[in-house]
């Protein structure tokens, strides 16, 4: 097995402060060489110097690296303040479309800096084909619902794509286009065509950042997602200077259950974050996941300890969220063994998602029950149905949809999920053995509902994993293993499932 880096190296690395935001790489730096994105082809009219920054800017564009492309993009103009495809890539850097964010007011205003209408900055593009990029980039930023824009501004890729068949970086965006034509929502038909475009990019370079970035989106469900193995392999190796880079290969990593490799994907992603200065939490969040399911609790709290720390120097909402994220985690992977931060609750002022915070009221109130405190197990369900009550999915009218403004109704459903989960919970516990399995079972048929993607379970506690722990316990050992199996097929090689499995006497392939 190949030895990872000590869990002590993340440590010594998270003495690299917030503050040192400031000395992150910027382009000017970055543009020399010294850094490994990928390997793109985007030729423009820009000058060299300009360009240079320019195709850096694209590759980090591709790996999602939105900061640090808007660095090189506005130093791209700096040095040639008339290169129009500078200012496109600015405006990119604004949209975050599957991710379900974008900041519209500040995209406009990067185009703006170059010319203050549509016409004029079509103008200012001298090729047909960056006036195409234009006209793509100009539906982004459209008033409409994030479903009407996303539609106009893939056909306008399609065009592009159509027009200039040879670019391989259109088609890369445009296969981004189709991913993101329902927001955070998956659509397997589309993920499957976004895949296809993909794919033949893959064909022609097999670094490409783009192709091997959109390939494990395109594939990571639970279907499809071995087929994301062969771009997981190599996505992380190409772009080792992009921290998201190094991330997603784990997405296709947990959906095999391939612990080791997961770990070793985000060690490095979140080294390379916090190198550049910034708290590398979602790759921290899949550590504190990943290392209960080889029994190594001890280094899953140490890096809880990190981001605690953190929290006293910048209690930022990317911090609170994944803080929470972290604590139902570990309440759930290691089953209140940790410190007794855990079920202390975490502020969420500001902050409109409401499924973070309800998987922690979830986690806390199972918690409770395993401690048979029931009456603090209830006053956690109140809470989580307190978060819900009364709520409809919404987003900020402010012109900046970000995650933490939104309220998408995929988060209500899977906070229902939840709420059936703590119920079922407790109703065992009270002696209500066939009210809690049924209630139990009903919630895990409601979770295979929901909109799914490999990571740690958004809903912390599975609830067929719920199902076979209370069937268990009431001797039921058939059942309960064919709910184990159930959990096991969403989220493989998963410890506290195969532990049930096997104290239920089942096996992987045995049938209900």
């Amino acid at each position: 097995m190949t030895k990872l880096i000590s869990v002590f190296a993340i440590v010594l690395a998270a003495a690299v402060s917030l503050s040192a935001q400031g000395h992150a790489s910027h382009g000017s730096e970055s543009a020399s060489g010294k850094i490994d994105l990928g390997e793109g082809n985007f030729p423009t009219s820009g000058p060299a110097e300009a360009q240079k920054h320019f195709i850096e800017g694209v590759l980090l564009l591709h790996s999602f690296e939105y900061g640090r492309a808007r660095r090189s993009f506005q130093e791209a103009s700096r040095l040639a303040p008339d290169f129009a495809m500078a200012y496109w890539g600015e405006a990119m850097t604004h949209d975050h479309r599957i991710w379900g964010e974008q900041n519209r007011q500040a995209g406009l205003e990067a185009l703006a800096r170059l010319a203050p209408t549509p016409a004029e900055r079509r103008s200012k593009a001298p090729t047909e084909r960056e006036k195409l990029y234009f006209d793509a980039v100009e539906q982004l930023f459209v008033e409409g619902t994030q479903q009407e824009v996303a539609r106009k501004y893939s056909d306008a890729l399609a065009v592009l794509t159509k027009r200039f068949p040879d670019d391989v970086e259109a088609r890369a965006f445009y296969s981004l286009s189709i991913l993101g034509l329902t927001g955070t929502v998956r659509n397997t038909e589309n993920y499957m065509r976004a895949a296809a475009i993909a794919e033949t990019i893959y064909e022609k370079n097999p670094r490409h950042p783009g192709a091997l970035h959109y390939l494990i989106h395109a594939y990571d469900d639970p279907t499809h997602a071995p087929l994301g193995l062969r771009a997981a392999r190599i996505y992380g190796t190409v772009a080792r200077s992009a921290s998201h880079a190094q991330h997603m290969p784990s997405h296709i990593f947990f959906a095999l259950g391939m612990w080791e490799d997961s770990i070793k994907a985000n060690i490095d992603s979140m080294k390379t974050a916090r190198d550049a200065g910034s708290g590398g939490y979602h790759p921290l969040h899949w550590l504190v996941h990943a290392f209960p399911q080889l029994g190594r609790d001890d280094e899953a709290y140490k890096l809880l300890a990190i981001l605690e720390e953190d929290m006293k120097k910048n209690p930022s909402p990317n911090a609170r969220t994944h803080l929470a994220m972290c604590r139902a985690t570990l309440l759930v992977e290691t089953r209140g063994k940790g410190p007794a931060s855990l079920v202390e609750p975490v502020d969420g002022t500001g902050i409109t998602m409401l499924g973070v915070y309800a998987g922690h009221d979830l986690a806390i109130g199972l918690e409770y029950v395993r401690r048979k405190d029931l009456a603090s197990a209830r006053k956690s369900l109140a809470a989580l149905r307190e978060r819900s009550a009364g709520k409809t999915a919404r987003t900020d009218s402010s012109g900046v949809v970000s995650r933490y403004s939104t309220v998408s109704q995929t988060e209500l459903n899977a906070m229902g999920v939840m709420e059936q989960i703590l119920n079922a919970a407790i109703l065992f516990a009270e002696g209500d053995r066939e009210g809690g399995i049924k209630k139990a079972i009903e919630a895990a048929e409601a979770e295979d509902k929901l909109v799914f993607e490999y990571g740690p379970p958004a809903v912390p506690k599975p609830a067929w994993e719920l199902a076979g722990e209370l069937l268990l316990e009431a001797g039921r050992k058939d059942e309960a293993a064919w709910a184990f199996r159930n959990a096991l097929k969403r989220y493989p090689n998963r410890r506290i499932s195969n532990e049930g499995l096997r104290a239920a006497g089942g096996n992987l392939t045995a049938t209900k």
